[in-house]
């Protein structure tokens, strides 16, 4: 062994020297002594091997491991553990796992019907004194609020699906040029009001305070769902020779872009025309003549049906917590109705596109027509159904008329 600093050490004094570390350090000239006092102080072996390796003297590692031995640690006064938080909750998974439902026990489940922190405080934590506020404008659970909104979380995160791998593209085939640039139509409607979802839903994401995080994290994959179907139509209009078609009037988004509150923004997007959409995208998958069309417009009514599951929810919390505003909600309707009737009668491309689909071709196109009133019908009166399983089973009589008059059969002729 060699000398260093004046130290000269016999291999009997060195225990528990790894035999690699041991023919390094007298490779690069370091006492053993320091490579055993470094091992005693829990350093470990591939660290020293990088020391050694790093050119760094036996002195300059002796100084450095002195100094930091004489460092005093700063004293631990745990005076943040000593707060008024409830400690040795233990959540347990359940069926499906540790899911949002399953840790809402104790103190962090109670969810208050008024939230008047402005904080990002999460729920069940302690508010620390200064906190900078976040400016929150909805406080009020009744705004927001649904009783399934931590299972409906959990299905849109299991769900989730990938439009360029979870499509079978390859099974798309030739059809005739109406029928392709019909499909075209569909979907650039569809990217259309997706686009709208996702601006008007961003601006009212940030305005619920952290206390109601379920709503948070639910809407939030409702944002990421518009993206997805927004990406999954625009590459199918693209994947089979029809292209994009005509954007549409914009009627039935005027009424979502200037809502004045979240449960107008709601009462629009979710349970109004998120009905009409989804009976859309079911429409799609039955007419569906190849399986990517098919897989596509399934999973897009899937994901609709989760989104109409919270609307419908949402609304019910809402009436029944706030019933004075059962009136408000019926003219939010009115109005969206308005608007809807307004696109379904002055866009053409979108009209005459689904009556090319449901009539099979464009020379079935009186067929397409008669198709398309019956299609109608069955959305309005679906729709209806939805509100009536909400708690708004009078909104027939104020149903807005001309959507009214598509619940109307055509007489039979003898």
């Amino acid at each position: 062994m060699t000398e260093e600093m004046g130290t000269h050490t016999d291999k009997s004094d060195i225990i528990n020297i790894p035999p690699d570390l041991w023919a390094k350090a007298e490779e690069k000239r370091w006492p053993l002594i320091l490579i055993q006092q470094a091992l005693a102080r829990k350093v470990p072996a591939a660290q020293l091997h990088q020391a050694l390796d790093s050119g760094m003297t036996g002195a300059e590692a002796m100084k450095m491991m002195t100094s930091r031995a004489a460092e005093q640690a700063p004293p631990l006064s745990m005076a943040w553990a000593r707060v008024d938080t409830e400690r040795g909750i233990r959540a347990k998974p359940g069926k499906k796992g540790l899911t949002l439902d399953a840790i809402n026990i104790g103190s962090y489940g109670d969810v208050p019907e008024y939230w008047p922190g402005q904080t990002m405080q999460p729920r069940g934590a302690y508010l620390a004194p200064g906190a900078m506020s976040m400016g929150y404008s909805i406080s009020v659970k009744a705004e927001v609020w649904a009783d399934n909104l931590g299972s409906l979380y959990e299905e849109a995160i299991q769900r989730h699906w990938r439009p360029a791998t979870d499509i079978p593209w390859e099974t798309l085939s030739p059809l005739p040029e109406e029928t392709e640039q019909a499909i075209g139509q569909l979907c650039t409607e569809l990217c259309e009001y997706n686009y709208m979802v996702i601006v008007a839903l961003g601006k009212w994401i940030r305005e619920i305070c952290y206390g109601f995080h379920e709503a948070k994290l639910f809407l939030s994959t409702v944002l990421f769902d518009a993206g997805l179907h927004l990406e999954a139509f625009r590459k199918r209009a693209l994947a089979n020779g029809g292209g994009l078609g005509v954007q549409s009037s914009g009627q039935r988004l005027v009424p979502i872009r200037d809502a004045q509150n979240y449960s107008e923004m709601a009462a629009l997007v979710f349970v109004l025309n998120d009905s009409f959409v989804q009976s859309q995208c079911l429409l799609g998958a039955g007419l569906a003549q190849n399986e990517a069309d098919a897989r596509l417009f399934s999973l897009a009514a899937q994901d609709k049906g989760r989104h109409l599951a919270y609307g419908l929810a949402h609304l019910r919390y809402l009436l029944e917590h706030q019933p004075e505003r059962r009136g408000e909600i019926h003219k939010y309707l009115q109005k969206g109705e308005e608007y809807l009737v307004k696109e379904f009668e002055k866009s053409a491309p979108p009209r005459e596109a689904l009556a090319i689909l449901l009539g099979g071709g464009i020379r079935e196109i009186g067929e397409g027509f008669r198709k398309l009133k019956e299609f109608r019908r069955r959305q309005v009166s679906t729709y209806l159904g939805r509100l009536e399983s909400a708690g708004l089973d009078d909104h027939r009589e104020r149903l807005w008329p001309p959507m009214a008059a598509y619940l109307e059969r055509e007489p039979v002729l003898a």
